[in-house]
């Protein structure tokens, strides 16, 4: 086993001996502040090595986080995409591997002459010549590793510059620990929460919802930028968060920027991020949200409402990888998924000039479409129990049922503001309906109850019918979405088993011959 303690007594020992200059200072004083401002674990990162990168001289490098024994670049600068995959899977697994085990820093003058490297192919094959590498280390642990390069260059790096990067290490080594094991805690609640829902947090019985899911399961592993369509309130970030799930991006971050939130003006600078002194309040570098979704997935929602100069930056995202910041005249590279979202027709838009024509077309190769609620509208009282449950265990109550003439009048309602409106009704009513007793039809807000009047009679979707006809059509919808799975349909209607059975003898749905049991 490594002795670290001897390692960082070694380095501390030759750090005393050295003599940093005003400006090499300043730098260290930077990377302090930084660490100690809260940033969000990217940023941090990001930031250190941005600062690394310009002070030592290197044309690029990345931070490897090691997981499980592995090397993952968690954040890199200056790789185009081709290289990157090599960037981890070959320098991270010898020379960052090295680095590790040795417990010090590499000062490489030239890989492709160096005897420990110039065996490896992946040393010839990138052209490597100046290599610093450094181990973070934090608690006698070497957690990740500073690799910076020169390719052009040979001894690009000397004695000050690794005494500079060891300082550097010594600063950031644990903070940058504590923010690598707050990500991992976040991905692994992430993972865990995942787990609970089979189809990612959405409810639904409808069969357009279980086609549309099907087909997320289908596209969600591609790296194909995918766009959501559907009226407000339908669910759509909901649906991103299930693409994103399922992808094999799911590692990374997954980062929202809504569109309409936003002036214009400011659209590029959040997007692209900017360097300091690029405007007026632009007092530090900031990374922007696409250099942050770096490795992971980018929502952008209500994307229609995308500036169009803004729109031609992000298509050259889309094609190649290539951004620069605000301000900035280097031009970076992340690998990123890029899911829109609108409640608009954008190919409407194309044709009017709102939208970018080759944008549209890069975006709309995999188009997801969410029906609205009242095209659902056996769906209608699952979601209205799920609210009420929610906000009662929220409200610390017990919650409140809904009569028979309530979910009549809820199902035969039109919601333009869909999921998101019935939501906010049920809210509403768990605050004024008294806890565990049935909520009448009277209850109900009388704008919902007005819509429904007004527009149920040329309502071809759903017809005047009995109530013991709605009834029926629901269970017979819920038993076809289980299979015919009669605990499950218990759960799904929030009856007992007993009292479902009670209910299909009474309605004369199947018998115990073609209806499966399951015990």
């Amino acid at each position: 086993m490594r002795n670290w303690g001897k390692t960082i007594k070694r380095e501390s020992t030759a750090k005393n001996a050295y003599s940093f200059t005003e400006e090499e200072q300043l730098l260290l004083y930077r990377i302090a502040r930084d660490l100690l401002n809260g940033r969000d674990y990217g940023d941090l990162l990001a930031s250190v090595l941005d600062a690394t990168i310009q002070a030592l001289g290197a044309d690029r490098g990345c931070i490897v986080v090691r997981e499980g024994g592995q090397f993952r670049a968690t954040v890199v600068r200056n790789f185009r995409n081709q290289a990157l995959a090599e960037a981890q899977e070959k320098i991270s697994n010898t020379i960052a591997r090295t680095a590790v085990e040795e417990g010090q820093i590499l000062l490489i003058g030239d890989a492709q002459t160096s005897i420990p490297f110039r065996s490896h192919s992946s040393v010839r094959k990138l052209g490597l010549r100046s290599v610093l590498c450094a181990p973070l280390i934090a608690r006698n642990e070497a957690f990740a590793v500073i690799y910076l390069e020169n390719r052009d260059i040979s001894n690009r790096f000397g004695e000050r510059q690794r005494q500079i990067l060891a300082e550097i290490c010594s600063l950031a080594g644990p903070r940058l620990q504590v923010a690598v094991q707050a990500a991992h805690a976040a991905l692994l609640a992430q993972q865990s929460q995942n787990l609970t829902g089979e189809i990612d947090g959405i409810i639904s019985v409808d069969p357009q919802m279980r086609k549309l899911l099907q087909t997320v399961s289908q596209i969600a592993p591609t790296d194909l930028p995918v766009l959501i369509q559907g009226e407000t309130g339908t669910g759509k970030e909901l649906l991103a968060r299930a693409v994103y799930r399922r992808s094999r991006r799911a590692n990374g971050p997954f980062v929202v920027l809504n569109c309409a939130a936003i002036p214009g003006t400011l659209i590029e600078s959040e997007l692209f991020g900017h360097v300091r002194g690029a405007f007026t309040d632009a007092k530090q570098d900031r990374i922007g949200l696409i250099g942050a979704a770096n490795r992971g997935t980018l929502f952008l929602d209500e994307i229609g409402e995308m500036p169009l100069e803004s729109q031609a930056r992000l298509l050259r995202v889309l094609q190649s990888g290539d951004f620069i910041r605000v301000g900035s005249v280097q031009q970076e590279n992340v690998d990123i998924r890029v899911v829109g979202a609108s409640n608009r027709d954008l190919e409407k838009e194309v044709e009017e000039g709102r939208f970018r024509k080759d944008l549209f077309f890069r975006l709309s190769a995999v188009t997801l479409h969410i029906p609205p609620l009242r095209e659902r509208p056996n769906d209608i009282a699952l979601l209205a129990d799920h609210f009420l449950k929610s906000y009662a265990n929220r409200y610390g109550r017990v919650s409140p049922r809904l009569s028979e003439e309530c979910v009549l009048a809820l199902s035969t309602s039109v919601f333009p503001g869909n999921i998101r409106e019935l939501e906010s009704e049920m809210a509403r009513l768990v605050a004024v309906s008294v806890p565990g007793e049935l909520i009448p039809a009277t209850s109900i807000s009388p704008r919902v109850l007005g819509r429904h009047r007004k527009e149920t009679k040329n309502h071809e979707g759903l017809p005047p019918m009995s109530l013991c006809e709605m009834e029926r059509k629901l269970i017979l919808s819920v038993m076809e979405y289980t299979h015919g799975n009669r605990t499950q349909a218990a759960e799904v209607l929030g009856i007992s088993r007993e009292g479902l059975r009670t209910k299909l003898q009474k309605l004369q749905i199947g018998d115990t011959k073609t209806v499966a049991e399951s015990e």
